[in-house]
């Protein structure tokens, strides 16, 4: 139990939208309540959101679902009042929470700006806004832990791929400035996963094109299969505990090592 009695609020924590398969968000809250936290769970889908909720508390957890818009302030503020009257106390804040709102594989010049400002408001606004909220509550709670959920796009770019590596870059500038401005009461540090296989990614496939795009994907990673949420949950559960108790202002890239190649072909 590595978080017995610990507070976690996460956001992006609902399942995903293919018939409630996983996502990033949700397998944290479920991990975290395998290990006694109290979960918070967070999110704009809230017949999913509340689908995560039911299996912590069949599993023989303990949590809440609150339906909250990251790109609205006043919704962040009310997530955070009611977590602060539910339990009075927040150890641990888990930002996931993402948009692919319009279509993102554009350059600069055919990016829509509506579509730049969207994203932007989710993608990285929301995480600047339950940081900034949540912090105070952290700290009378006597100090804890932030894991912002960033990727290796922050790194490593790919062609009219725009919007989005620059939201995870800034993700990371945000995870260093926290971890030099709040510690030693706060860590912060940023997980940077390759491609995770979610429910959300595999779009309007057929079983057997989902099978060959995995496994075409799969065969570009030294490992050679692509990266669970089971996975980056478990770096997660490392980054809330006391096992990483010297590691703050860390980016850690989770991609079965395909960001060392130079050319990605295995």
């Amino acid at each position: 139990m590595k978080l017995k009695n610990k507070v976690a609020l996460i956001t992006g924590a609902a399942l995903g939208f293919k018939e409630g398969g996983p996502s990033i968000g949700s397998a944290i809250a479920l991990k975290f309540a395998s290990e006694g936290a109290k979960i918070v769970a967070v999110d704009i889908l809230e017949e999913m959101g509340q689908k995560t909720i039911e299996q912590i508390i069949n599993n023989g957890g303990e949590g809440i679902f609150i339906k909250t818009d990251v790109s609205k302030t006043k919704e962040v503020k009310d997530a955070i009042s009611f977590t602060q009257k539910k339990y009075n106390e927040l150890h641990i804040l888990i930002n996931c929470a993402a948009s692919y709102e319009g279509d993102i594989f554009r350059n600069v010049v055919d990016t829509p700006e509506d579509d730049w400002k969207k994203i932007i408001d989710v993608n990285l606004n929301g995480y600047f806004r339950f940081a900034k909220f949540a912090i105070p509550l952290i700290l009378k709670s006597g100090g804890g832990i932030i894991v912002n959920i960033s990727s290796c796009a922050a790194f490593k770019v790919l062609r009219n791929f725009c919007i989005y590596p620059v939201t995870k870059a800034a993700i990371n500038a945000l995870t260093r400035t926290l971890a030099i401005d709040f510690a030693p009461q706060i860590r912060t540090n940023s997980i940077c996963p390759g491609f995770v296989r979610i429910a959300n990614s595999e779009g309007d496939r057929t079983p057997d094109e989902i099978e060959e795009w995995i496994n075409n994907i799969s065969k570009t990673y030294p490992l050679k299969r692509v990266c669970t949420v089971d996975e980056i949950a478990n770096v997660a559960l490392f980054l809330a505990s006391n096992e990483s108790s010297y590691i703050n202002g860390e980016c850690i890239i989770v991609d079965g090592g395909r960001i060392v190649s130079d050319t990605h072909e295995f």
